[in-house]
């Protein structure tokens, strides 16, 4: 199936889309215009050739915390590989910084009839290519909110896609996570 993503300026093209998570179908029907709106997120849908919306995602700028575990962390996952991860004259800039440029993943949802077929690890892919090549900003770190409640999770699917769970807790049934660019 030939995938391609547009920009959605409004959410009216999404009135047919349904995830199959309650809390996830309410939000994009009811709430998520506000956050387009208001210039909170950017909206795009991936559609078929068609047209028929397969997934939706939006984005945002933002900035990454990390504590001193999460530094830890970072620095024993390259531990293992030959080359450095973070080039020598910028290394002591980098591991000194507070927060660090990141794009957001606000919202991922796959049409319920299409998820399990690969689609959303594909459209984390395009993000991280977006991310990397963007022109407007800096960017080292994917960001994620991962929904997580007792009835529904993405951690795992954010582990599988390559992402770390960060020390910093946000609110609500989330846990934010991270992954780092600089491969």
């Amino acid at each position: 199936m030939e995938l391609t993503v547009k920009p959605l300026l409004d959410t009216d093209a999404l009135k047919d889309f349904w995830c199959g998570i309650k809390e996830m179908d309410l939000f994009i029907h009811e709430r998520l215009q506000y956050s387009v709106k208001h210039n909170f997120c950017k909206l795009f849908a991936v559609v078929t050739t068609k047209q028929e919306i397969v997934a939706m995602f939006a984005l945002s700028f933002d900035s990454l915390k990390l504590d001193n575990d999460d530094k830890d962390d970072l620095l024993n996952e390259y531990s293992n590989t030959t080359s450095p991860i973070i080039p020598t004259p910028y290394n002591e800039t980098f591991w000194s910084k507070a927060h660090y440029p990141a794009l957001e993943i606000s919202y991922l949802a796959v049409a319920k009839q299409y998820q399990r077929k690969g689609i959303g690890r594909d459209i984390v892919e395009i993000i991280v290519d977006k991310a990397k090549n963007q022109e407007l900003a800096g960017c080292q770190f994917i960001t994620v909110e991962a929904y997580c409640t007792k009835e529904y999770s993405a951690v795992g699917f954010y582990i599988n896609c390559g992402f770390a769970r960060s020390d910093v807790y946000p609110m609500f049934d989330t846990i934010r996570m991270y992954r780092n660019l600089l491969e």
